[in-house]
């Protein structure tokens, strides 16, 4: 099981997430103002792309519509959740990792997308956008039937300070949009492919390390008749093995909505769902491994991991408890002043019956499982703590304690209104930071850092924990 400090994995984790006949440029079109667009002479245009992380894919016609996606990663802990339609939102499906951490979906509605992670970060400034208090792409599936609707959600609403990642949407009505940090890529029919690299920076005819690309994009050019078949042989085409391989691929067909699953890149043997009628059923959801029969190649990555878990899962004793219980623990917390997640407050939430940890909050959800009446705890793949809550003389809980390799974080309830309200504010009424304002905030952190010792540690441990940990959770970051 890999593991990192609380703070970088939340951080890496949270940071969650054109090709037409035309150049990506004659469809640039802009978040905010001119000066907030890098230029983009300023980035290389032949540097290698790592050749890992998905590829996506689009392709329609007058009659068909279908999307694509390649999810690679080194995680063989993949489900797919069908969410039934309620007031104001769209049924749907998504594809990722347990623990709720979704990476792509369908809509009811004939609306797909996916993320894809992309090794150079770029920074936007909030300008005079709100900011969306969760997952934008999340409330794209829930309210939208097209891309035409995505995109102006995306102009609307500032969705991350920093981007690692970019998303590809496509709908049953011949419309697709690759979202990178500032642009927007137009494409839909015949087809439009995203892998790694944002091409609005890119010279896709000089770029050396963009495999995958071309052979998407030579496959569509070929004039096979589009069908499933035609865009499942091009993810077989693209599938990676080795250190990152293809742990799923899913196909989207948009106008019939059905949903085609292949588990570890073996792309003879298939699952397919109708989305109307597994919607129908209500909530549910299953681990892909048991959709279908033993994979050889697959088990010999999973087992592993698996053992491993129960291996784990051993030191700890699970306790059923009346979810009654639950009522005291619910509700919203901050952290220690010292503590700066992305997003301002975490959840303690019930969902389908079961205690979570809310990271986003319509995403990241991690279940805990008790060891006693106030203490919990969380193992996965991904991440693993405990959860202490704290009740006082009268028996309200007002705080709870974090434990996460051997470090307590003290969380205490807040009111999120309150909370982003003041944000909000905060945001709209700064203005550029002086020199007094940045030397009295870097001042203590200056004498904190001015030891030998702790600078020493900090940068050797920070580097090696970041480059060993930013390519395994990069696929998690949208």
């Amino acid at each position: 099981m890999k593991k990192s400090s609380f703070l970088t994995s939340i951080f890496l984790f949270l940071a969650l997430a054109a090709v037409s006949c035309k150049s990506p440029q004659e469809y640039l079109k802009s978040f905010g103002t001119p000066e907030q667009i890098p230029d983009q002479s300023a980035y290389s245009q032949t540097e290698p792309f790592p050749d890992v992380d998905c590829t996506v894919i689009y392709g329609a016609n007058g009659d068909q519509a279908f999307g694509g996606n390649n999810e690679d990663s080194p995680d063989p802990n993949t489900m797919i959740w069908f969410i039934p339609p309620e007031p104001g939102k769209y049924g749907m499906a998504l594809v990722g990792y347990d623990d709720f951490v979704w990476q792509g979906g369908v809509n009811d509605q004939g609306l797909f997308f996916d993320g894809l992670a992309v090794s150079e970060k770029v920074h936007v400034a909030q300008g005079e956008k709100p900011r969306y208090p969760g997952s934008l792409t999340m409330k794209a599936l829930e309210e939208c039937a097209d891309v035409n609707c995505v995109k102006r959600l995306f102009e609307e609403y500032h969705a991350y300070d920093e981007w690692a990642h970019q998303f590809m949407f496509g709908d049953a009505r011949g419309d697709s949009l690759i979202i990178e940090p500032t642009v927007m890529i137009e494409g839909g029919a015949p087809f439009q492919v995203a892998t790694n690299f944002y091409q609005s920076r890119t010279d896709i005819n000089a770029c050396r390390n963009c495999d995958r690309y071309w052979k998407a994009r030579n496959f569509f050019e070929k004039e096979d008749p589009l069908s499933a078949e035609l865009i499942r042989d091009i993810l077989d085409e693209v599938h990676l093995e080795g250190d990152y391989p293809t742990q799923y691929s899913s196909i989207y067909d948009l106008k019939k909505g059905l949903i085609y699953l292949y588990l570890f890149h073996n792309y003879g043997n298939e699952v397919i769902f109708d989305l109307d009628e597994e919607l129908a059923k209500g909530y549910h959801a299953h681990y892909l491994a048991d959709l279908f029969p033993g994979n050889p190649a697959y088990l010999e990555i999973a087992q592993p991991e698996w053992d491993q878990l129960a291996e784990e899962r051993e030191k700890y004793r699970s306790v059923d408890l009346d979810p009654e219980q639950f009522s005291s623990y619910l509700g919203d917390y901050v952290g220690p002043e010292d503590y700066n997640p992305l997003f301002p407050y975490y959840s303690i939430a019930v969902e389908r019956g079961e205690l979570v940890l809310k990271m986003i909050p319509d995403k990241a959800w991690m279940n805990l499982e008790a060891s006693s009446s106030t203490t919990f705890f969380h193992l996965s793949e991904m991440i693993e703590f405990e959860i202490t809550f704290l009740p006082d003389d009268q028996g309200a809980v007002n705080q709870f304690i974090f434990r996460y390799l051997d470090h307590d974080y003290l969380f205490t309830r807040t009111d999120p209104t309150q909370l982003l309200d003041s944000s909000e504010a905060a945001v709209q009424e700064s203005g550029p930071k002086g020199p007094e304002f940045w030397a009295k905030f870097m001042d203590p952190i200056t004498r904190f850092l001015s030891t030998k010792t702790f600078m020493l540690l900090a940068v050797v441990v920070g580097l090696i924990l970041l480059q060993s940990l930013l390519g395994y959770f990069r696929s998690r970051l949208v």
